[in-house]
């Protein structure tokens, strides 16, 4: 049995799982192949259990009602299914009982064995904080591209949220290989333009060929144009069946250099580069809108600043 060095990473670096702690691994059939290998990396640690259901239709939505059960009582969760959990009340309520969450959503065992787990978590992670500390009490946030995107929205009195890809403490949630540092977007304030040309981490979609336009109004995305991604973009949000889906709720800076956009949820959020605008769901990054679903998009070389203070620039970090 050949035990792949991510997921040591995983067990270790991202979450220092203890011997004696409840672990519990999250999946479905589409994803059972990576939580496999975590499991077998996982051979020391005698209370695992490898937890299996049907897989999700999107981002956000609830395991079953005796996964979510489990969840309450586990040390430690690995939430490697199709669709993320991240943005569940199954994985908040968890969280909010003491557990540290892992989120694996979309993995297989290729990222076990390169890419974004293999950065240096540490160093990362002093940049992720100093973009924090930038944006701490900041109003404004401009982000334009030379692909056309030109936004902007208010963040004032949103606190921001460095994610580093590990969760060491109780009550912590983490992405990895996703290291990045996002702010919340008021409701109501975002307007502009939205090109996306890096990814859409959805299964029909993915690393983006053709780019879209988005137009925001009052932070809702009120027009979709482009070619065929873009008609796929809005079918998949008008079968939501949710007005919410449309909200630009996040903006998140990817900081991981050893990520790539491949087309992976949690590899493109994190990519060096690269931003992303959350669409949807905004709880989990203190907003207050729900919705059934989260999904991101993401843009290439962006240039961001707030209040006039430069963070990105071509994509790169200038602090």
């Amino acid at each position: 049995m050949e035990i792949l060095k991510g997921a040591e990473v995983l067990l270790t670096t991202c979450s220092n799982c203890g011997k004696d702690e409840k672990i519990a691994i999250v999946t479905d059939p589409t994803s059972y192949e990576a939580a496999k290998a975590l499991y077998d990396a996982a051979k020391d640690f005698k209370n695992k259990s490898l937890l299996l259901m049907d897989e999700r239709n999107m981002h956000g939505q609830e395991p079953t009602d005796l996964i979510a059960a489990a969840m309450l009582e586990a040390d430690v969760i690995f939430g490697a299914t199709k669709f993320s959990l991240f943005h569940s009340n199954a994985r908040r309520k968890a969280v909010e009982a003491g557990a540290r969450f892992v989120n694996m959503a979309d993995y297989d065992v290729d990222m076990l064995k390169s890419g974004g787990l293999f950065a240096d978590f540490e160093k990362i992670g002093e940049t992720c904080t100093k973009i924090a500390e930038v944006l701490e009490g900041k109003k404004t946030c401009t982000v334009t591209s030379k692909n056309g995107t030109n936004f902007t929205c208010s963040i004032a009195d949103r606190a921001p949220n460095p994610q580093y890809g590990r969760s060491l403490k109780k009550n912590s949630s983490s992405s990895p290989p996703d290291i990045e540092c996002a702010t919340c977007a008021v409701e109501n304030t975002g307007n502009g333009i939205i090109v996306v040309d890096g990814s859409i981490p959805h299964p029909l979609l993915g690393v983006i060929k053709e780019p879209i336009k988005l137009t925001v109004e009052n932070s809702l995305v009120t027009k979709v144009e482009g070619g065929k991604e873009a008609e796929i973009l809005k079918k998949i949000w008008e079968e939501a069946n949710d007005p919410n889906v449309y909200n630009i709720g996040e903006i998140g800076i990817g900081l991981n250099d050893e990520c790539d956009l491949i087309g992976k949820m949690l590899e493109d959020e994190g990519c060096y580069g690269t931003l992303h605008f959350g669409a949807g769901d905004n709880i989990g990054f203190g907003g207050k809108v729900k919705s059934k679903y989260h999904l991101d998009l993401i843009i290439k070389n962006p240039h961001m600043s707030v209040d006039g203070v430069k963070i990105l620039v071509d994509g790169n970090v200038v602090l």
